[in-house]
């Protein structure tokens, strides 16, 4: 599916599809008798992670919020030559793009055209920095790991940064929290979850 929407542009089936799928998820909760439209919660692994992101940032309806492994910087990414563990797990793309671009090798410029191509906005105006701040001044829990190759440490400092003076203006500090787990690279693990869960206890329990 990457590698057509790299080819024919008429799909985005990285993040953006499925955060329509996931508005119109809310749309079906938000009409169901047995959901209280104000109690809904949003989390993910991975790709998942980016998909609680993004669609919370969407969509004000997800009302607590916990990606986990999932939160990057793409733009960071590029500028810091930190790109290459989350190409590395979407490489058939990127070999595809570097073929059709005529480059001997994946570079800077090979990634960033994929990005624009098959998830405009990724790398610039959708990026972190902007897009999180979007889910303030909602609960947000952010899980990553430490050593993440995929979601660098030092790439969150500045949407930490803008979401972190949003929550603090609003005065309401402790409705905002990133956790990056010692020494764990790009894997869930069992705190995590008991940190998500009681995120979500502490929140959406009436």
């Amino acid at each position: 599916a990457l590698v057509s929407s790299w080819k024919k542009g008429d799909t985005m089936p990285f993040i953006f599809d499925t955060v329509w799928d996931l508005i119109k998820l809310a749309d079906h909760l938000t009409q169901r008798d047995d959901v209280d439209p104000s109690r809904i919660g949003i989390t993910g692994e991975s790709l998942g992670g980016m998909h609680a992101w993004f669609g919370a940032a969407a969509d004000t309806r997800y009302s607590v919020v916990v990606p986990i492994i999932g939160v990057q910087g793409f733009r960071w990414a590029i500028e810091h030559d930190m790109w290459q563990a989350r190409v590395d797990s979407l490489k058939a793309v990127f070999e595809e793009a570097k073929t059709d671009l005529g480059k001997s090798v994946i570079n800077k410029e090979v990634v960033e055209k994929v990005w624009d191509r098959i998830a405009p906005g990724l790398a610039s105006h959708f990026d972190s920095p902007y897009t999180v701040p979007a889910i303030a001044l909602r609960p947000l829990l952010i899980l990553n790991g430490e050593k993440d190759p995929r979601c660098p440490r030092s790439g969150l400092e500045l949407p930490e940064s803008r979401v972190r003076k949003a929550y603090e203006k609003a005065n309401s500090a402790e409705n905002f929290k990133l956790v990056a787990e010692p020494g764990i690279g790009h894997q869930m693990t069992p705190l995590m979850v008991k940190q998500a869960s009681e995120w979500f206890d502490q929140h959406l329990n009436p």
